[in-house]
């Protein structure tokens, strides 16, 4: 477990709400949404960075794999 970090990630995330039709006139913009995750970091790769909110010493839970390309930065955290 001594390997895995935890880490801040600040992303930008796509959104929908609307499930209905919409008149073009009345639409208000619909800006994607600034998000923060906090994990473990388990994978880094050029096009992903998946983390896990929690871990055990053989097991996971909670994995979120984030776009690079959404990624505005990642923090290291204190242990």
């Amino acid at each position: 477990m001594k390997n895995f970090k935890p880490i801040l990630i600040e992303w930008i995330d796509s959104k929908g709400i609307t499930n209905q039709w919409e008149y073009l006139d009345e639409i208000d913009p619909m800006k994607p949404d600034k998000c923060l995750s906090v994990g473990f970091l388990l994978k880094k790769t050029r096009e992903y960075v998946t983390i896990a909110q929690s871990i055990g010493e053989t097991q996971v839970v909670g994995r979120t794999t984030i776009p690079c390309c959404s990624i505005k930065s990642i923090k290291k955290l204190p242990v």
